[in-house]
């Protein structure tokens, strides 16, 4: 959302705060925010996953932890995929710590604009336990765009490389507002290996908004072809300092 748009809505909301930008997270779902933070702030997000995959397959992911910080106008840092993950396909069982993710966002637009667009680098760690990691330092590459138009809609395009070859994922969001102080949105989510297999979803979300900095969030998604896991369950919170 555009810095605009936010104070408009925060003195909707909350009235109480004077002209206060209203955090903005890239959780839940797949599509990022276009928005960064501020400089001299960082942002926590975190939540907990759970997936249901075919057959009995599943898996818990937690603390699914995002660290961003602004470092200077238009431009943050960031840490994600910070998490702990369990796995259990039916037969076998495994846990351990995942590969994280290290990266730049800047956006291009500024915040006035009636699109705001945005272009994200990362790259993968490979930190992770042994089942649990590629063992490389795998990049990606994503354009971010979100329109304040009377129907907001939003998308990410992402690329990214990884040792079996190519993956294309893309999203795109359908948000809008549900009471004073929740926004609820729809999202179809397709990610394309390469290889093949590839994978489309129908994800739902609620974002909770506690205070300018403070936000709660629930999301499901449910596998739309027969490559797709069954459907997946999440919460969060984060917080902008």
């Amino acid at each position: 959302m555009s810095k605009r748009f936010q104070i408009l809505m925060a003195l909707i909301i909350f009235p109480s705060i004077s002209l206060a930008q209203m955090i903005d997270t890239n959780r839940p779902g797949f599509t990022f925010s276009a928005a960064v933070v501020d400089p001299g702030q960082w942002q926590l997000e975190t939540g907990f996953d759970y997936v249901r995959g075919n057959g009995s397959a599943r898996s818990w992911s937690l603390p699914v932890a995002e660290v961003r910080l602004g470092i200077v106008d238009r431009l943050e840092f960031f840490l994600n995929g910070i998490s702990w993950g369990w796995q259990d396909s039916g037969s076998t069982q495994n846990n351990g710590f995942k590969d994280m993710g290290v990266g730049l966002k800047y956006n291009l637009t500024g915040s006035d604009s009636a699109v705001s667009t945005a272009l994200l680098a990362q790259l993968s760690v490979p930190v992770g336990d042994s089942e649990f990691t590629s063992d490389r330092w795998d990049p990606a590459i994503a354009f971010i765009w979100a329109s304040n138009s009377a129907v907001p809609l939003a998308g990410t395009f992402k690329v990214s490389k990884f040792e079996s070859g190519y993956q294309l994922d893309n999203g795109l969001k359908w948000a809008f507002p549900m009471g004073d102080s929740v926004t609820t949105f729809i999202e179809w989510e397709a990610n394309m290996p390469e290889a093949g297999g590839d994978t489309h979803w129908m994800n739902l979300g609620f974002q909770l908004l506690r205070s300018s900095d403070t936000q709660l969030d629930l999301s499901a998604g449910v596998g739309l072809n027969r490559a797709a896991d069954d459907y997946r369950l999440g919460i969060g919170f984060s917080h902008r300092f």
